[in-house]
C-alpha cells in the first residue's frame, strides 16, 4: 500500500513540474508570465492557428495550426500541425489546443528558456509524437 501511495505521489509531483501557465496577450506568447514569442494569426476556416516569432528577430521560427477536420462540432478528430519552418519539417498531434502543443514543445526541450529552438531535438519529437493525421483522413469543407 505504501508502495502504490509513494508511486501515486511521484507521478503528481513529476506532472506538476511540466505545469507551465501559456497565455497569448497582445500578439505575444507569455509562458509563466515571460516573453517568449511575437505571434502572426495565419489559417483558413476550420484550421486556424499562429506563427510564431522570436522576440529580438523578425524571421518566424515554427507554426502550430489546431485544425477542426471539418467537422466543427466533433473534437474527436481535431489536431494540431506544428511547422518547423526553419527546418522544413511538420508534425501533427491529436488535439487542437495550441496551449498544450506549446507545453508539449516546451516539456520536450524544442523550445528553450530564451525563446529559441533546439533543432537538434526536433527529429526525435517528430518520431515520437507525429502521427500524419492529415495523410489518413479526408476533410471536406
Amino acid at each position: 500500500m505504501k508502495k502504490i501511495a509513494l508511486t501515486s505521489l511521484l507521478i503528481f509531483i513529476t506532472s506538476l513540474s511540466y505545469s507551465q501557465k501559456i497565455k497569448f496577450k497582445n500578439d505575444k506568447v507569455l509562458a509563466d508570465d515571460k516573453e517568449l514569442f511575437k505571434t502572426e494569426r495565419t489559417g483558413v476556416f476550420g484550421a486556424n492557428g499562429f506563427i510564431f516569432i522570436p522576440l529580438n528577430s523578425n524571421k518566424p521560427l515554427f507554426s502550430l495550426i489546431a485544425n477542426n477536420g471539418g467537422t466543427h462540432m466533433h473534437l474527436d478528430d481535431d489536431y494540431t500541425q506544428i511547422k518547423f519552418l526553419t527546418i522544413g519539417q511538420k508534425a501533427e498531434i491529436r488535439g487542437g489546443n495550441l496551449k498544450e502543443a506549446i507545453k508539449l514543445l516546451l516539456k520536450n526541450e524544442i523550445i528553450k528558456d530564451d525563446g529559441t529552438l533546439d533543432e537538434a531535438k526536433i527529429d526525435l519529437f517528430i518520431k515520437n509524437y507525429d502521427e500524419n493525421i492529415s495523410e489518413r483522413t479526408v476533410i471536406t469543407r
